[in-house]
């Protein structure tokens, strides 16, 4: 899914969850889990993708060309996502349900939608043991999708909603 569109869906819950139960640490939560578990992908592009330019268009342009080699995205895990649900049940800690709540949102909207079109295993690649199976190498996991108009469309809506 398109980080604007990761933004419209964690806004909405946030000010559903706010409104509905009050609490400023679930929906914090939510907001980090929904919206900010993209890091990874910036993390990615830097450490692993030895980008330095911290662009967004840049960024946006390289991930929207399927030009990454490798896909670590170590938030995008069914392997943390347990850990943390195990942490939360004992702890029952508000801010980090409100992460996992939104982590589990983010995660099945990037299932469905990256699923349509570029992911060979939707459901096996959230897994952090099916990527390292990969030796994380993109290539292995992900289609490069054809060029069309969309593409420069969709960098042009996505940098100015990162604006």
């Amino acid at each position: 899914m398109s980080p604007t569109g990761h933004l419209l869906t964690t806004t909405a819950a946030c000010g559903l969850s706010y409104a509905v139960g009050g609490s400023l640490h679930l929906t914090a939560g939510l907001l980090l889990g929904g919206f900010l578990i993209d890091l990874d992908h910036y993390f990615d592009y830097v450490v692993f993708e030895r980008q330095l330019s911290l662009s967004p268009r840049r960024f946006l342009s390289y991930y929207l060309d399927c030009k990454l080699k490798r896909a670590v995205l170590i938030l995008h895990s069914y392997e943390l996502v347990a850990v943390l649900w195990l942490m939360a049940a004992l702890t029952h800690n508000q801010l980090l349900i409100g992460y996992l709540l939104g982590a589990m949102m983010h995660l099945g909207l990037d299932i469905y939608f990256n699923g349509k079109h570029v992911l060979r295993e939707p459901f096996r690649f959230y897994s952090f043991l099916y990527r390292r199976g990969k030796r994380f190498e993109a290539s292995r996991m992900i289609d490069v999708p054809s060029h069309s108009a969309n593409r420069q469309a969709a960098i042009k809506t996505l940098t100015d909603a990162a604006r």
